[in-house]
């Protein structure tokens, strides 16, 4: 089972985020949960846990993305 991970992203930048992980196909979901503040739920697809991490890693260096841990 994968576990959901939170981030706040700028609202300017989501659909360049969205784009992006969309073109890695099957490698986690994106769902927006509060448009208002930015926050995203990204979902990693079964066993992509790691190619996850390492997109994360590389749009962190693009985008402005915070995790958040208690959501």
């Amino acid at each position: 089972m994968t576990t959901p991970r939170y981030f706040r992203v700028e609202r300017s930048q989501h659909a360049y985020l969205t784009f992006i992980v969309e073109s890695y196909e099957g490698i986690c979901t994106v769902s927006t949960v509060d448009n208002a503040k930015g926050i995203i739920r990204v979902l990693p697809s079964e066993g992509q846990e790691q190619d996850l991490e390492g997109l994360l890693a590389a749009l962190r260096e693009e985008i402005r993305m915070e995790e958040i841990v208690d959501y």
